[in-house]
């Protein structure tokens, strides 16, 4: 079983995920490379962005 890589715009979708403003930019960023047919482990890293944005713009606000 081989491991399949990212496709030819390796690490666009995770760099424009870690430049994205907010957890919704990530989201778009997420489809897009699902829809790019990036492989799952991928996805899971872009996924991984958005949960540390969203966490990072909970800090702070009281619930």
């Amino acid at each position: 079983m081989s491991v399949r890589q990212p496709g030819p715009g390796r690490g666009l979708h995770l760099s424009a995920a870690v430049a994205a403003p907010d957890v919704e930019a990530v989201r778009a960023v997420w489809r897009a490379a699902r829809a790019a047919g990036e492989p799952q482990w991928y996805l899971d890293l872009i996924a991984a962005v958005g949960r540390t944005k969203a966490a990072a713009s909970t800090v702070g606000v009281a619930a």
